[in-house]
């Protein structure tokens, strides 16, 4: 679905929130990061979805708008993944039909689940209630990262907002989520009673919702802090990783072989070690951000202007300029890289060739130890100036 218009509580973030519930608060004091070209292609999917829908329940032919064609994110492969969401949904409601013939469809459905989460509402991206049941479907259109139906808590609201609407109006006995993932040929599917899901929102959601607005609660790193703006200053994050990274390599008394690594300790650092290295990349990541963009400073550290390479402005000119100093064999097919191009050449004469299309660019301002003989840059308005100019 789309993203959701900006709630302090969203059912996007809820695996976040309802596992540490402070966090939501504190993540205000942070800068969202911009919308990825990633996020921008999965509301283009999901418009598109929306759009065959539409067309199907209208009994008209499948097609994609000219105004969806045209979208620079547009791809063709898109209407092969988007069919198997589109086929998927079809399916379950042409069975629904069959017994019961006023089954409703609705698609991109505003649901309202305030109820149990201050503030909380959300758009599911079709629901359909037949008889006794309800579906409720999530196209995720994004192939980075697995979505599972099972225990999903972000689905899960979106039905009990679904059900809060129409659970006047039905027999609603038991509800059936769907998550449909066509990038990676995923389909998974949840079924719970009603009564379930109603307590699982009273028990679960409320307390953790409560706690959440007022920024309580105990902090509590897991997988819920993937997509957290808070976890690189979290101390209990932090914790949890570097308590992954202790091992005692052998236990009292067991008879180690000189310096050597066993294979199960190998074992256990393969295990551990990629995502030690992404938490590590992501703090030096987010303290570089700090220092640049907001002046933070830290001790032993300091931001200097980063390395660069030399390019060519113009290739044509480059070229141009050879072919008349009588490099035309080596250079004329393909502008070769300028250490390859120095080595035949030379360096002295291709520096004078080239003296003005070869220029070596500033380099972005980059975070490191006091003890790299590069010298600082002042300011971080300085900083972020050369990170602006630099993009």
């Amino acid at each position: 679905m789309p993203p959701e218009a900006h709630a302090l509580l969203g059912a996007s973030k809820a695996h976040q929130w309802i596992n540490c519930p402070p966090s939501a608060r504190w993540e205000q004091k942070f800068v969202e990061p911009p919308s990825s070209e990633a996020a921008a292609e999965g509301t283009l999917a999901h418009a598109i979805a929306e759009e065959h829908l539409r067309r199907i329940l209208d009994g008209k032919k499948v097609a994609t708008s000219a105004k969806f064609k045209r979208d620079p994110l547009y791809k063709p492969a898109m209407e092969e993944y988007i069919s198997t969401y589109t086929d998927y949904v079809i399916a379950e409601y042409t069975r629904a039909k069959q017994t019961t013939k006023d089954a409703l469809l609705l698609l991109e459905e505003r649901v309202d689940f305030s109820e149990f989460v201050p503030g909380g509402f959300g758009t599911a991206d079709c629901i359909l209630i037949a008889d006794t049941t309800m579906h409720v479907f999530d196209l995720k259109y994004g192939k980075g990262v697995p979505v599972d139906a099972v225990g999903n808590p972000q689905i899960r609201l979106y039905a009990l907002g679904a059900m809060v609407a129409y659970d006047m109006l039905y027999d609603i006995q038991r509800v059936t989520m769907h998550i449909v993932q066509p990038r990676l040929d995923s389909i998974t599917s949840e079924t719970m009673d009603a009564q379930a899901l109603w307590d699982w929102g009273n028990e679960v959601v409320r307390p953790a919702a409560n706690l959440a607005d007022a920024g309580l609660g105990e902090f509590k790193a897991g997988d819920h802090c993937r997509w957290c703006l808070c976890r690189n200053a979290c101390r209990t994050y932090a914790d949890m990783r570097l308590k992954i990274a202790q091992y005692r390599f052998t236990d009292e008394g067991e008879e180690r072989r000189a310096n050597e690594l066993s294979k199960d300790e190998i074992v256990h650092i393969l295990d551990i070690i990629d995502d030690l290295t992404r938490w590590g990349k992501s703090i030096k990541e987010w303290a570089q951000d700090q220092a640049i963009n907001h002046g933070e400073t830290f001790p032993g550290w300091k931001v200097v202007e980063g390395r660069a390479n030399r390019v060519i402005t113009d290739e044509s000119v480059a070229l141009r300029k050879l072919d008349a100093a009588g490099f035309t064999a080596d250079t004329v097919t393909k502008l070769r890289g300028i250490t390859e191009l120095e080595e035949i050449v030379g360096k002295k004469k291709l520096a004078e060739l080239l003296d003005d299309v070869l220029i070596k660019p500033q380099g972005k301002p980059v975070l490191v130890p006091d003890s790299d003989k590069r010298p600082p840059i002042n300011s971080a308005a300085e900083a972020q100036k050369v990170f602006k100019e630099e993009n």
